[in-house]
């Protein structure tokens, strides 16, 4: 749990202390007052909120911001020197690293409008959204996942090299071998999700009260997940000139996507904007159940920033019913009917 936050020159903020209770916590504040500023502070040492880079974090004409947090277990702090480039965490007074803070820090599950328009929008966000589960679940994930990428974008600039002759396909063998390997650990690890939402999401039937027969998660791969090491060399054995000619690497995890499928059609083709809020809200509160289930930390942090405009009454008692005991910080222009430490700024 945390108990409180101390904020230094970051975003709009020059220095705020704000105290928190164990459940129901309501920022109340206009538009452009901070309000995301102070959620986003809070989600950094877990999953950000918003992918800034730190630079972007500092208050105007300040080199260095800190962000002190007091949680139940101790003391906590991140900060970032724009001068030097450099990122620093701590546990009680002594250096960390970014993975033993957040493996100290609460779950953070976040509920945001970017987020409820997530099947409107591009695949990448689709793609984020099951990295951030499965990082949330098990920690080595998010340096895998790092590695892969690395992996990837060293391929690509072979592929192009060799395309304007400056570099021999033999080159290629090396990045080949790497990528393969990673890519095939992505897939180990994004399987747990993909196969925990294709069983769970048809219980998401009841969001249209049994208007509709079927649910389903359906996850789009260019090739078979369930053996994708034996797919991935027979794609590249088949198909390297055709990626050589377009200099980029063209199946893998960072191609993939995912859809919700309603008696056959598409979420988005099928359903009004209420049952995709519903099946949306619905795919969170799995999230939720899916990092109990295969993290030791069960500690949760609900972030919900500028959500209850968009959400009917029916919408926000389906919230509420998912998170009631646990601590939750919600952001607001409006002051709800809500039994909750109130915050105003």
């Amino acid at each position: 749990m945390i108990q409180s936050i101390r904020i230094k020159d970051f975003r709009n903020f020059s220095l705020r202390e704000i105290s928190f209770w164990s459940e129901k916590n309501l920022i109340i504040g206009n538009n452009g007052k901070g309000k995301s500023n102070i959620l986003e502070a809070l989600s950094l040492p877990s999953n950000p909120l918003m992918e800034s880079k730190p630079e972007y974090l500092l208050k105007k004409w300040s080199e260095v911001f800190y962000v002190w947090y007091d949680l139940l277990s101790g003391k906590v702090s991140c900060s970032y020197d724009g001068a030097l480039k450099k990122k620093k965490y701590t546990i009680g007074d002594k250096n960390t690293t970014k993975a033993k803070l957040k493996a100290s820090y609460p779950h953070v599950i976040s509920f945001h409008p970017m987020m409820m328009n997530m099947m409107y929008l591009s695949p990448s966000q689709r793609r984020d959204f099951l990295d951030w589960v499965t990082s949330s679940s098990f920690l080595e994930y998010e340096k895998k996942l790092s590695h892969y990428k690395k992996v990837l974008s060293n391929r690509n600039k072979i592929l192009k090299n060799i395309s304007e002759w400056k570099s021999q396909i033999s080159e290629l063998q090396f990045w080949n071998d790497s990528f393969i390997r990673s890519a095939d650990e992505i897939y180990k690890y994004r399987k747990h999700i993909i196969d925990y939402y294709k069983k769970e999401v048809p219980y998401l039937q009841q969001y249209f009260f049994w208007k509709v027969e079927k649910v389903d998660f359906l996850y789009e791969s260019k090739i078979d997940i369930s053996c994708p090491r034996q797919e991935l060399e027979e794609y590249i054995s088949q198909n390297i000139q055709k990626e050589i000619l377009l200099r980029k690497t063209l199946r893998w995890p960072h191609l993939d996507d995912f859809d919700i499928i309603v008696d056959g059609t598409p979420l988005i083709h099928y359903a009004s904007r209420w049952e995709v809020k519903s099946i949306l809200l619905g795919l969170k509160f799995l999230e939720t159940k899916f990092i109990q289930k295969h993290s030791e930390k069960q500690e949760i942090l609900f972030l919900i920033d500028d959500l209850l405009s968009e959400l009917d009454t029916m919408h926000r008692d389906i919230l509420w019913e998912h998170i009631w005991t646990r601590q939750c910080i919600i952001s607001s222009i409006e002051d709800i009917e809500l039994e909750a430490n109130k915050i105003y700024i």
